[in-house]
């Protein structure tokens, strides 16, 4: 099992390459991760914590030029699963938007 660090650690690497196709895949398989019923938990959890999601957005924004708008959630109530689902979908949409893949 994952520690919480390493949980985010091959996603923030994509994104740090500044390489949009793999950090999408890292998405994908972010998104994947969270369905898995044993460390899905783990996932959701890293995710949707303040500061890890502040480190991504920054990093989305700085080093592949995304709007941090493009990946905003204008929903209020949901579940953090909810909300973990919605964040990743968010991140990868705008990915591709902005660098038209």
């Amino acid at each position: 099992m994952q520690s919480m660090t390493d949980i985010g650690a091959s996603l923030m690497d994509a994104i740090n390459n500044k390489d949009a196709q793999l950090t999408i895949t890292e998405i994908q398989q972010f998104r994947e991760n969270m369905k898995d019923a044993t460390v899905g938990a783990d996932y959701v959890s890293w995710i949707t914590e303040p500061v890890n999601l502040t480190k991504v957005h920054l990093a989305l924004a700085e080093d592949l030029d995304v709007p941090p708008r493009a990946m905003a959630i204008k929903r209020a109530l949901m579940s953090r699963t909810q909300k973990a689902v919605l964040l990743i979908q968010a991140m990868e949409i705008a990915i591709k938007r902005v660098h038209k893949l």
